[in-house]
């Protein structure tokens, strides 16, 4: 029965969970990418209170003293710097004999024998862990050796390719567990603790959920202990399947580490290698594990870089895949374009030859204009005697006038047509000249990098998009700068068209937002909302979305809102 309730308990732990889970996951990786990008603060502070520290260590007056500000030393450098660490322990020990102190000696080989063990440095952890007089342990002390050697044998157990010896080290560190449980306090964080970790071992999912959920709630949210609660309970729901619950509690881990500037992470790695699965959070994935991966060299140890070397191939060589992909699409564009610029050529030398016959029938008609005003002239002094004549020429005079018009408002409408053509195909040459050499530039660079070797270079160059979001910037700052010469009063006149609390302000004279932008291109005569798309790098249904939001704030009938906008600066 107690075991029944026990996980009706945890599956409704789970449940909850999970709702809040898939409502927060996105927002907590957003709040960690910004504590990402603030980590050289918190960095600074923990670095700033080590050297206050050591400061303070050269400063005792006797070894007494030295010992406990060492210790307090090296405690901080236990996650975030461990050459460091261990290079205090050692100085310890040499205290801790210089003044005879057995407890200072056996609590610091403690100590340093965990952070071997934490280093993957076992055989040097079990010579130290061997050297330790058990006689004189106090009870605490019992507790911190028996857990110590907990930690070793299950680390051991864990990265052995020996099915047999992994079988040994497992049931030492499963006996060493057993005795810690005897000597602990059954309402304390630790023994919650080895609960949960003893459970989850046994793939006891529900009851180590239960265990994990009461640890949590004995930590401090902002400690390294809850941190790690955190990542058990995401342990528990990577066994049960749960990804997005296990990400989200490797999320939390991850936001207390990076906030306590704790270099020897496992959240945001482990994070990380979920997400390389899904293309969608593959830069996502690249970020975290690039993040892990400077802290991890701080923290310097080969046993995590181990962990963490196989994720950093599989997302390079997801990315080299998305490169290659990325690189076909420019190829295709670049014929495209080509294509484009062919046809407008012809286009061109079209209109170039209907402007030559418009020109020469400009001429007849301006000579047949001359002829009509004599002979308006000759009428005109016979008026008396040709009322009737006079009658009729006038209104063939005004018929040649309304053709007069009409003739050239047809030459003004392909000036502007022409000047439109003549405007973007300058820009667009211009575009692909500068395109041409900026792919030649960053092929010389690349080259040279190979040639000397700097593949960290190269890696840190192709995996930043500052490149192609400059280029995109750039082109929006183009295609913005040649719209509005060429429809210098299409801002006015498109907001003439909306109510006047909806108008809309862009951020600068020479510049669009993306409404403007969408429906700039849709007096240009791109109508389509895939068109609109992939120029302005956005999904169909989000246009299709802009362009509804804003013929929704349309003045007059909104089903004839796009044929006006199509119709600005015609007249």
């Amino acid at each position: 029965m107690k075991r029944l309730l026990f996980v009706f308990a945890a599956l409704s732990f789970s449940c909850q969970g999970w709702c809040k889970g898939l409502d927060d996951l996105e927002t907590l990786c957003q709040i960690l990418d910004q504590a990402i990008d603030s980590s050289h603060i918190y960095l600074q502070q923990k670095t700033e209170l080590i050297n206050k520290l050591k400061k303070d260590f050269l400063q005792a007056t006797d070894d007494e003293q030295r010992f406990e500000r060492g210790k307090r030393v090296y405690q901080e450098y236990i996650p975030f710097e461990n050459d460091s660490a261990i290079a205090y322990q050692y100085l310890c020990l040499d205290l801790a004999k210089r003044l005879g102190r057995d407890d200072y000696y056996t609590e610091t080989l403690i100590a340093l024998a965990d952070q071997l063990t934490e280093s993957g440095f076992y055989n040097e952890a079990r010579i130290h862990f061997s050297r330790v007089d058990t006689s004189i342990l106090t009870d605490s002390m019992q507790t911190i050796y028996l857990l110590g050697l907990n930690h070793l044998y299950g680390e051991m157990g864990y990265y052995s390719h020996d099915p047999r010896l992994r079988g040994e080290f497992f049931t030492q560190s499963g006996q060493y567990i057993d005795s810690v449980k005897t000597r602990l306090d059954s309402t304390s964080t630790a023994w919650f603790q080895l609960q949960t970790m003893d459970l989850a071992n046994q793939n006891k999912n529900d009851e180590a959920m239960l265990y994990c959920n009461e640890w949590l709630k004995k930590c401090q949210p902002s400690s390294r202990s809850w941190a790690t609660a955190a990542y058990y309970l995401s342990v528990i729901y990577s066994q049960q399947g749960d990804v997005n619950m296990q990400r989200y509690w490797l999320a939390q881990s991850a936001l207390v580490d990076i906030r306590n500037a704790i270099m020897d992470q496992g959240a945001l790695w482990s994070l990380a290698e979920t997400f390389t699965s899904e293309d969608v959070h593959l830069d996502r994935a690249h970020r975290y594990i690039d993040f892990s991966w400077q802290c991890l060299s701080r923290f310097s140890t080969h046993m995590r870089s181990w962990l963490v070397a196989p994720v950093v191939t599989h997302i390079n060589d997801e990315y080299k895949e998305q490169l290659q992909a990325a690189n076909r699409r420019q190829l295709w564009t670049i014929v495209g374009i080509s294509l484009l610029a062919i046809g407008s050529l012809g286009l061109l030398f079209y209109v170039q030859k209907k402007r030559r016959q418009l020109s020469v029938a400009r001429n007849e008609l301006k000579g047949a204009n001359n002829e009509l005003e004599l002979l308006n002239g000759e009428l005109a002094s016979k008026n008396e005697q040709m009322q009737e004549a006079n009658k009729m020429l006038s209104n063939t005079n005004q018929l040649l006038s309304d053709t007069n018009e009409q003739l050239r408002l047809a030459i003004l409408h392909m000036n502007d047509s022409n000047r439109v053509k003549d405007e973007y195909l300058g820009k667009f040459l211009s575009m692909c000249s500068e395109y041409i050499d900026k792919l030649d530039n960053y092929r010389i660079k690349i080259n040279r990098k190979l040639k000397a070797n700097q593949y960290n270079d190269l890696m840190r160059m192709t995996s930043s998009e500052q490149l192609k979001e400059d280029e995109v910037k750039e082109l929006f700052d183009n295609f913005d700068e040649v719209f509005l010469r060429l429809f210098p009063t299409f801002v006015d006149d498109f907001n003439a068209l909306l109510r006047p609390e909806e108008r809309i302000v862009p951020s600068g004279k020479s510049r669009l937002n993306t409404d403007l932008r969408i429906f700039a291109l849709i007096r240009l005569g791109i109508t389509e909302s895939s068109k609109i798309s992939e120029f302005l790098r956005y999904s169909p249904n989000s246009i299709y979305a802009y362009r509804a939001r804003v013929k929704n704030k349309a003045a007059g009938n909104r089903e004839d809102f796009e044929r006006q906008v199509q119709e600005i600066g015609m007249h």
